[in-house]
């Protein structure tokens, strides 16, 4: 009986060394690096001139400021600022008084704003640019008095044309104030193609009538604009 149990003992640890050796190691692996992604750093886009458009999509890149763009950063036709007065941007090749068919919707948007409120004046002013100016001077050989004269003309027309697109939409004349204001006001440099662009233009607005002849904003009132422009 003493044997027997003594044989039973070792069976049995047997068994159980043998299974020892038949478990399943453990996958342990030793010194692995993990990977981190480096961190890329992006840096803000270039605007140079702040209009909220990189320059790397800026069709227009040296804007001025205060003027609203579009999604390309081109100064936009029609811009509505608040509920009492709306601009308009119309622009014209060099030497044109051409008033081109893209700009005929946002004449049209103008007038349907001045109709919804009688209370509205429309005023426009047109604009050359420094070369057009001086293109005008070399035609005229010099004589001043006549220069200063012809120098309004290319304006005076620019002006005239919007005026004219408005009447023609029954916006009553008396309603609509337009001045020549040569190459006085420019809103870019003429160094460059696209700056000269800029300033061949017709700047205008659809404003409260109060405000523009008691000038309550200066920048917005018949005092300013005489100091400037040549009223017509």
């Amino acid at each position: 009986m003493r044997i027997k149990t003594h044989s039973t003992l070792l069976l049995l640890a047997a068994s159980i060394t043998l299974a020892g050796c038949q478990s399943t190691p453990k996958n342990t692996i030793i010194d692995k690096k993990v990977y981190v992604p480096p961190k890329v750093l992006i840096e803000p886009l270039a605007d140079t001139d702040n209009d909220g458009v990189p320059d790397i999509i800026d069709n227009c890149p040296n804007t001025p400021e205060d003027v609203v763009t579009d999604e390309y950063g081109c100064p936009v036709a029609v811009s509505l600022i608040g509920n009492f007065m709306m601009e308009l941007r119309v622009f014209f090749e060099r030497n044109s008084n051409k008033l081109q068919t893209k700009y005929l919707i946002e004449v049209e948007k103008v007038a349907e704003k001045m109709h919804s409120d009688p209370e509205l004046v429309a005023v426009l002013s047109g604009h050359i640019s420094e070369p057009e100016a001086a293109q005008i001077a070399v035609d005229m050989d010099g004589k001043m008095n006549q220069v200063e004269a012809d120098k309004r003309q290319l304006g005076r027309e620019r002006a005239q044309i919007i005026k004219s697109a408005l009447v023609k939409r029954n916006i009553a004349r008396d309603k609509i104030y337009t001045f020549d204001c040569a190459d006085n006001m420019p809103i870019a440099s003429n160094d460059t193609e696209e700056g000269m662009s800029m300033n061949q233009r017709i700047y205008g607005k659809a404003l409260k009538a109060d405000d523009f002849y008691t000038g309550s904003d200066h920048e917005q009132s018949l005092t300013y604009y005489k100091e400037f422009c040549q009223q017509f």
